[in-house]
């Protein structure tokens, strides 16, 4: 399994365990149970947030294990082009929490990831582009039906890169065969 692969299979299982435990989160706070209801809403929506930062940081860490461990370096501009607009959109999505805008934290989100993998589009893979244009047509649509956000949310950073990254994998697999 090459190391791109495998990277967007444990991106997406990250996303996928990390929302499952937002959206317990969420549905403990407004049931009130193990009293998470007594917490301020601000407050809890930083702990969101927070949680979210937190599974980030640890695909961060997977990411640059896996890229270590492979012979072919990741040069500079690989990892500028990925990590500067990564942070800036952190800050945004920060920044509408604070301006209590958090009704739209999740299109921007899908949107804000799409624009992300559209610009690794020229290091990774051509198909990149197809997974990062469903993204952004997930958050434009995720903008008009704000009641399925958690199953945006689970396609968007679960389902969508675990396809992608089995899609580089059978798409590797093939490749010695050709040759």
């Amino acid at each position: 399994m090459n190391y791109r692969s495998k990277l967007f299979i444990l991106t997406g299982i990250y996303g996928l365990v990390a929302t499952f435990v937002a959206e317990q989160l969420f549905s403990n706070y407004y049931i009130g149970e193990f009293g998470l209801n007594v917490l301020p809403i601000n407050f809890f929506e930083l702990l969101i947030f927070g949680w979210a930062f937190f599974a980030f940081l640890i695909t961060l860490i997977t990411i640059s294990v896996l890229v270590k461990r492979n012979t072919d370096p990741v040069g500079f501009k690989k990892r500028f082009n990925f990590l500067i607009p990564a942070f800036m959109s952190w800050i945004i999505l920060f920044l509408l929490l604070k301006l209590n805008l958090s009704h739209i934290i999740v299109p921007i989100a899908l949107g804000l990831f799409g624009l992300i993998l559209i610009n690794l589009n020229r290091f990774v893979s051509s198909k990149l582009m197809y997974m990062a244009l469903l993204l952004i047509l997930l958050g434009v649509v995720s903008f008009f039906l704000p009641k399925l956000n958690w199953i945006f949310i689970y396609t968007g950073f679960g389902i969508l890169p675990i396809a992608f990254g089995l899609i580089l994998l059978r798409k590797s697999k093939r490749q010695p065969e050709l040759s």
